[in-house]
């Protein structure tokens, strides 16, 4: 028996409204990571706001993620072009985007150290460090898949430089651990304010 037309109209509106609703969810999934690699021909300064001053705090650390581009924002950027030999302005425009780009993401930061990780290939992520405490120091940030922490240390004071390497699909940060002028118990500086990390959140080293 054939559907009645009231029957073939609801079953059609029903037909268009998964399709409304599945193209919304891709849109609304894809528009982040669209957003973010556009960024990158993107100029920023001082009293800049929206999506893209948001990636830029999220990937350099160390500030309030509000999209809003102010004097602590400026001061991060202007260390940040200092500390990876570029031309400092307090601006960001394609060479501090690109130099970003080497690091990653932050994934957490405490007295002056900030861990950056990036995709490094389909294996493997790169991570490195930025030493801007004023002092040699030393890092482990400790993850839930083992018992042994991602580390560094005598880094050089004031200098972000890539580390190494880690092997999986994912990790979940649990804490990032600091000494900064000397190494020991008494001196440790803890953070639980850290980032996971995963191929779906995590950019490709540039």
């Amino acid at each position: 028996m054939s559907a009645t037309p009231r029957n073939r109209a609801l079953t059609a509106s029903a037909t268009a409204l998964t399709v409304v609703a599945s193209t919304f969810a891709f849109v609304a999934a894809s528009a982040p990571s669209a957003q973010a690699a556009s960024c990158s021909s993107t100029y920023l300064s001082y009293g800049s706001t929206g999506t893209c001053v948001k990636v830029l705090q999220k990937n350099l650390g160390g500030l309030d993620v509000d999209g809003v581009y102010g004097s602590g924002t400026r001061s991060r950027v202007r260390s940040f072009q200092d500390d990876a030999n570029i031309g400092v302005d307090g601006k960001v425009g394609p060479q501090t985007w690109r130099k970003l780009a080497t690091y990653g993401k932050a994934l957490g930061w405490k007295a002056g150290i900030t861990v950056y990780m990036c995709k490094a290939n389909s294996t493997s992520f790169r991570f490195s460090v930025w030493n801007n405490s004023g002092d040699n120091a030393n890092w482990n940030l400790y993850t839930a898949q083992s018992s042994w922490p991602i580390e560094g240390d005598a880094l050089a004071d004031d200098r972000i430089e890539a580390q190494g390497h880690v092997y999986a699909d994912t990790y979940n940060s649990e804490k990032l651990v600091v000494w900064v002028g000397r190494y020991g118990s008494d001196n440790a500086q803890t953070t639980r304010s850290v980032r996971d990390f995963s191929r779906s959140t995590l950019p490709a080293c540039g």
